[in-house]
């Protein structure tokens, strides 16, 4: 799988990208030094209200209702 890497030359300093396999971890640099690959920053995606990762407070509404169901059905079924 190709993907969207950086690389910085160790001659002249200059960070380039490149589209390149997953497992490229060098390459060559437009002024003919050696490029590695650098350690990318991830991506992170936060809800804009709550601070939260998407999705994080549905998962927990979903699982809050669910224990009181359960709850709900063993307190109901004892005499």
């Amino acid at each position: 799988m190709r993907q969207l890497h950086d690389f910085e030359c160790q001659d002249c300093g200059e960070i380039l990208e490149k589209l390149v396999d997953t497992n490229t971890r060098a390459c060559e640099c437009l002024c003919g030094g050696k490029a590695t690959r650098m350690i990318g920053m991830p991506t992170v995606k936060l809800e804009g209200i709550s601070g939260d990762f998407p999705g994080a407070a549905d998962r927990w509404a979903r699982i809050r209702e669910e224990r009181h169901r359960v709850s709900a059905k063993k307190s109901y079924a004892k005499p």
